[in-house]
């Protein structure tokens, strides 16, 4: 049964890595992939999921915090790719500490961070937020964000702390993911 096991997680190790092969992503300071926007929709174009998913986090972000166990909990129910995508600058500190809070609990997880920009200007957050959302949505900059896009590389949907109507207490996110995201994906 062991070995079984060890099977199925190399060949889910495999083709996740070749995803970020074909996307020709390079790896951080901490070993894990850098992306930008065309790095996340070139993620979703070479899936084989219908949609995939990603998660705006940061080791001192509370609303992060709080809102990932809903986020990993996505994919164990719906068929999407799933990642967490760290804000942290690369070879900051902090992103270990991201890495490690992510994976003690969910050691499966696929953890990406946010490129670095040439001029360090303290937007790299901003102008990603910009680029990535669509434009029937408002452009806000808070994080524990759920990006999603379909299998064409096509954003469907980027959440803000505004999505949040039903409970004005910003620890629970489940009402958001109930009514904008997982209409959006396909059930296992």
């Amino acid at each position: 049964m062991k070995k079984f096991v060890i099977l199925v997680g190399i060949i889910i190790a495999q083709n996740a890595f070749s995803q970020e092969e074909k996307c020709g992503l390079k790896k951080s300071d901490f070993n894990i992939y850098k992306v930008g926007t065309e790095d996340l929709k070139c993620l979703a174009k070479n899936s084989d999921k219908r949609n995939t998913i990603f998660f705006t986090f940061a080791s001192w972000c509370q609303p992060c915090l709080y809102h990932l166990p809903n986020f990993k909990k996505i994919e164990k129910f719906y068929n999407v790719d799933s990642y967490v995508l760290l804000m942290d600058n690369e070879g900051s500190e902090r992103i270990k500490s991201a890495v490690d809070y992510v994976l003690k609990d969910y050691p499966e997880a696929k953890i990406v961070i946010l490129k670095d920009r040439e001029k360090k200007n303290g937007r790299k957050y901003k102008d990603f937020v910009k680029e990535i959302t669509p434009s029937q949505y408002e452009v806000i900059t808070d994080m524990s964000k759920y990006i999603v896009l379909n299998n064409s590389g096509e954003v469907q949907l980027v959440t803000n702390w505004k999505d949040n109507k039903e409970y004005p207490q910003w620890k629970d996110d489940t009402s958001t993911i109930k009514r904008i995201v997982l209409p959006l994906l396909e059930k296992k």
